[in-house]
C-alpha cells in the first residue's frame, strides 16, 4: 500500500490533489505546483494525550530560542511565502501524527499558511535545511 506524504492517507483515498485542497491552497501561495508525493508508510496514528501534552510543553519551553536560531538561519520570513509578519513555528511532521518538538521538525510560517497547513506534512524549509 503507498500513502499521501502530505495527509497520510491511502492514496487511492487522498483528496489533496482535487482542486481547492488544503494542500493546493497552500502550494498556490507559495507559488509551487503540486506534485503527488508517497509514503510506504503510514504516519503514527492515535499519538496519546499524554505525549502530545508532553512535546507542547517542550515547545512553548524553548520558542525563543528555537525560533531565533530559525531565523538567524533561514531568514525571519514565511518559509512558504515569504511573509514577514506574524511568524510563528510550526512542526513539519505534526504532533497529531508523531513529530518531535525538536528544531530539525520545526519552520517558520505566517499565520495565514499555518491555518491552511494544518495538520499536512510539508516541509518548506530550504533543502540545505532538511534532514
Amino acid at each position: 500500500m503507498t500513502y499521501c506524504s502530505y495527509c497520510g492517507r491511502l492514496s487511492r483515498r487522498c483528496a489533496c490533489h482535487e482542486a481547492g485542497s488544503d494542500l493546493q491552497r497552500f502550494m498556490e501561495r507559495g507559488g509551487q505546483a503540486y506534485a503527488p508525493s508517497r509514503r510506504e508508510a503510514p504516519y503514527k496514528r492515535g499519538v496519546p494525550p499524554q505525549i502530545k501534552q508532553t512535546e507542547r510543553g517542550k515547545l512553548k519551553r524553548r520558542y525563543k530560542a528555537w525560533y531565533a536560531a530559525l531565523a538567524e538561519s533561514n531568514g525571519e520570513r514565511c518559509a512558504n511565502c515569504g511573509e514577514t509578519a506574524d511568524l510563528a513555528l510550526d512542526h513539519v511532521i505534526p504532533i497529531a501524527k508523531g513529530g518531535l518538538s525538536r528544531l530539525d521538525n520545526l519552520q517558520l510560517l505566517c499565520s495565514t499558511c499555518n491555518r491552511i497547513k494544518g495538520k499536512l506534512a510539508i516541509d518548506c524549509r530550504p533543502a540545505k535545511h532538511r534532514e
